[in-house]
């Protein structure tokens, strides 16, 4: 009898864990990216927090996903002048950013795209990622993880200025030009994902796995995304693929930013500051 009823049990215990995984919903995240990391420049660190912190929203269902900026995200940008108007072009990171819609069926991606004031639709497969599982767990926004670890190709777009050669700081010509490369660069990226959440989602491009990503640690603390919070409601409507932009392969798009950053240097460049911009395109 007693085991019969342990039985009963256990089984009312699985019926319940399987009609508690969300298939559908919303997740909102926080990415917090390390500015120090990407600014040498002491004048520029003085200008600026050491943390940028933004707000994301991933909506998902079985077939598809959308993960863009969140919505009630509108806290004025303290990088928008990079730390102050320095007489130069003025250069708004939150520009930079992808609504990025995602094919699960059909394996096929499409990143809306804004980068000084020209539009990209970037078409092309998902990424695949060689994912190594360990045995180490935690929580995140009550949902237990597992944590997995790949490596990633992310081209490094590095600004370097010219124009005041040795000469000291004060004495710099005000109209040096940044000169603009893209170089390859590797890095480790961990992730925490949750099977309870058993869709193979996750924020910008990371996907995969058996569950959904509620955490990402880009190159040991570059940047880390991190889940919030979880709800099963989300504007079904708003779950679209985007259509605007100059429609192009991730390969093209990467071959137009480097076109875009040399058309600026022979322009007369972007005045900025010592500041290496990473594309995880």
């Amino acid at each position: 009898m007693k085991k019969a009823l342990f039985i009963m049990a256990l089984a009312l215990v699985s019926v319940t864990m399987v009609s508690a995984q969300m298939k559908e919903g919303k997740i909102v995240y926080e990415r917090k990216v390390n500015m120090y990391r990407s600014i040498t420049d002491p004048e520029m660190r003085a200008r600026i927090p050491e943390f940028r912190t933004d707000k994301f929203e991933l909506l998902f269902n079985g077939q598809s996903s959308l993960y863009r900026t969140a919505a009630d995200d509108e806290a004025p940008d303290p990088f928008a002048n990079n730390g102050g108007d320095r007489g130069g072009q003025r250069f708004n990171f939150r520009g930079m950013e992808a609504t990025i819609f995602t094919d699960i069926a059909g394996q096929t991606q499409y990143e809306a795209r804004a980068f000084l004031e020209k539009e990209f639709l970037i078409v092309d497969s998902t990424k695949t990622f060689k994912w190594k599982i360990s045995d180490e767990t935690k929580t995140i926004a009550k949902y237990l993880c597992k944590k997995a670890t790949t490596t990633v190709s992310s081209p490094q777009m590095t600004m370097r200025f010219g124009g005041g050669g040795g000469r000291p700081r004060a004495n710099r010509d005000s109209s040096a030009t940044a000169a603009a490369e893209i170089k390859p660069n590797e890095v480790e990226v961990a992730v925490w994902y949750t099977e309870q959440i058993p869709v193979s989602v996750g924020p910008d491009n990371y996907a995969g796995l058996p569950g959904a990503i509620l955490e990402i640690d880009n190159d040991n603390g570059a940047t880390v995304t991190t889940a919030v919070e979880i709800t099963a409601k989300y504007p079904k409507k708003e779950l679209v693929q985007p259509t605007k932009g100059d429609k192009m392969t991730r390969a093209q798009f990467q071959d137009s930013l480097k076109k875009i950053m040399e058309e600026m240097q022979k322009g007369g460049g972007m005045r900025m500051g010592g500041i290496s911009i990473r594309s995880n395109n």
